[in-house]
């Protein structure tokens, strides 16, 4: 990538009077689709070939989960489901809420919880606004997560 990236969610309302982030939508550039998080569309030959390839691993894994049901909890990997669909919904222009992870990744809302805190804390995550719960808060990546998250998807 020859251009800095920038993390396109906000951290705070820039003023008290300022709109909430939830209501506020993320910058976006005009090609972006808004396909909803891991769906199955064909390929849009203008999403950039990294989101394509989150989709297919969200769709394998969702498959995998499928396909060993009775033993899928030997295959869970909390922390990547959590880091690809809020990869996903960046590149689609929407901030998750912890709702839309658990119906994204298909984890409990006990473990997502668990994974955002360590997530956060290792600097991978951003919460939004800090003033309200976790539950209502906004998630996205952060700039080093993306940067890292992107150099994973091109290299696969």
């Amino acid at each position: 990538m020859s251009a800095p990236l920038r993390l396109r969610y906000p951290t705070e309302p820039a003023s008290p009077n300022a709109v909430p982030a939830e209501t506020t939508p993320p910058q976006m550039p005009p090609e972006t689709s808004a396909r909803g998080v891991g769906s199955q569309a064909d390929a849009d030959p203008s999403s950039p070939p990294e989101l394509d390839r989150a989709r297919a691993l969200m769709h394998q894994q969702q498959a995998r989960s499928t396909a060993f049901a009775s033993v899928q909890t030997l295959f869970q990997d909390p922390a990547w489901d959590i880091l690809l669909a809020l990869f996903v919904a960046y590149e689609e222009g929407a901030p998750l809420t912890i709702d839309a992870v658990r119906a994204a990744t298909g984890l409990s809302e006990i473990t997502i919880r668990r994974w955002l805190l360590t997530l956060e804390h290792r600097g991978l995550i951003t919460c939004w606004p800090q003033s309200e719960p976790l539950s209502r808060r906004s998630l996205g990546l952060t700039d080093d997560a993306l940067t890292m998250m992107l150099h994973f998807l091109q290299e696969i």
